[in-house]
């Protein structure tokens, strides 16, 4: 399980640095005009506002969200705020998985220091943290921005499903190029 924690939490820094150059590299004067359009319709509530846990993560290899998903088990917590939210991320980096690569226990531990992490009683690394956002509701459509730097920002929009005390994101991503397209649905529970 915790191979499966470490996937997942690897993939997603791998999605949200990586895959950037390869999706697009956008800056609020660069979005493609659906976006500003959906952030255009934005009508931001108190609906959302608070503490959110992750109860589910699916995704699917196409953009239709059908067949077999793959279920993550991952854990973290989206604080919502009016516009502008956190989401607080655990990690842990197995040693073992490292030592495969090459690393020595020394260069290992620089990593997990440089990562704000600490070495556990096992020898891996553990540690949490923070990814700040920008988010926007519409009627029924939610999207987030990531902003890298002063020129650089990424936005990923869906649908969203929201009661008192769940919310269900649904990001659907089609693309061209085969083996591109991809579904996630995202439920979270109100703490």
């Amino acid at each position: 399980m915790k191979t499966k924690v470490l996937i997942i939490i690897l993939l997603t820094l791998f999605f949200i640095t990586g895959c950037e150059d390869n999706i697009s590299k956008t800056s609020k004067q660069s979005q493609p005009e659906w976006v500003g359009k959906i952030l255009s319709q934005a009508i931001n509530d108190n609906s959302l506002e608070g503490s959110w846990s992750y109860s589910s993560v699916v995704s699917y290899e196409n953009a239709d969200c059908i067949g077999e998903g793959e279920t993550y088990d991952y854990s973290g917590i989206v604080t919502y705020g009016e516009s502008d939210a956190v989401r607080t991320e655990s990690f842990l980096l197995l040693f073992s998985d490292f030592q495969q690569k090459g690393y020595s226990e020394e260069k290992f531990h620089d990593m997990c220091i440089k990562k704000n992490g600490t070495i556990n009683s096992n020898g891996n690394c553990e540690g949490t943290y923070d990814m700040p956002f920008e988010y926007y509701l519409t009627e029924d459509g939610y999207c987030e921005t990531y902003i890298y730097a002063p020129d650089k920002s990424k936005t990923w929009c869906g649908t969203i499903e929201l009661t008192e005390n769940t919310a269900t994101i649904t990001y659907s991503y089609d693309s061209d190029y085969a083996g591109k397209s991809f579904c996630k649905i995202v439920e979270m529970a109100k703490q």
